[in-house]
């Protein structure tokens, strides 16, 4: 999926006008914010069952993508100002979550790029709120 998604990866440093959205659980992303928004794919539960499981993660996050998909969508379209505004996505390090969320994106009509290397790629020294 990365190769596919190569024209579609931004580094941190090239973030200019994007808003930035975290998909990782609320957990997650209110213990170390560093992005904007947070839209969580899926809860923490299903991050601890995908950890036991990997060989079914991204069945899981696309379960869990579908069973949120409308609050999903209404957080797409208005962090997105309506398709207005690019937005970048991630998850921790950048390979189930967010291109998950990208496709989905994409698929509304959104501009959208996924954080290259993830949250994980963030210094904190480089953190643009």
């Amino acid at each position: 999926m990365r190769i596919f998604l190569k024209e579609y990866l931004i580094k941190y440093k090239e973030i200019t006008d994007e808003i930035t959205i975290d998909t990782r659980t609320e957990d997650q992303y209110n213990s170390d914010k560093k992005l904007q928004y947070n839209i969580p794919i899926i809860n923490r539960i299903q991050y601890d069952f995908i950890h036991k499981y990997l060989i079914i993660a991204e069945i899981v996050i696309i379960y869990g993508l579908l069973k949120n998909l409308k609050k999903i969508k209404s957080d797409l379209l208005r962090i997105s100002n309506n398709k207005k505004s690019k937005i970048v996505i991630a998850c921790s390090k950048g390979r189930l979550r967010s291109p998950t969320l990208w496709v989905y994106a994409k698929y509304l009509g959104i501009n959208a790029k996924v954080l290259d290397g993830g949250v994980a790629s963030i210094e904190s020294s480089e953190i643009i709120m």
